[in-house]
């Protein structure tokens, strides 16, 4: 079975103010049980090997999505809704991962830097969908 593990992080900045983030792991396995061990074996890996890592204290699992064969229309797998505008945010695309074949695909051309603070430059992007 394929199985998509979504999970949420505490972490503490450089400066030492708190954050919180989203990440999405994917696995085969036997089973959901499996699948939870394999997902925290790696997380607990990537913990003082990958810098994206450093900086998290504790990790959740919100929930964890087995599927049985791939379909062949998109299929949802995750959708979060915060109160707000979008928050100033990083985010990466298979961040410290090494696997033959695997292709992250952006849409660059579209994304505009903003310099908001002298250490960090975020991404403004322009809508996919417009409604």
């Amino acid at each position: 079975m394929l199985y998509i593990g979504h999970f949420s992080f505490d972490e503490v900045n450089i400066t030492g103010l708190a954050r919180h983030g989203y990440f999405t792991m994917l696995t085969t396995a036997a089973d959901a049980e499996k699948a939870v061990e394999a997902f925290k074996n790696t997380i607990k890996r990537r913990k003082g090997k990958d810098q994206t890592f450093d900086a998290i204290a504790a990790v959740y699992i919100e929930d964890i999505i087995e599927i049985p064969t791939l379909p062949e229309e998109p299929v949802m797998t995750r959708l979060q809704s915060s109160a707000g505008e979008f928050p100033e945010s990083i985010s990466h695309s298979l961040p410290g991962e090494e696997q033959e074949g695997f292709k992250a695909y952006g849409f660059a051309i579209d994304v505009m830097q903003i310099k908001t603070q002298p250490v960090h430059d975020y991404k403004e992007m322009t809508p996919f969908i417009r409604f």
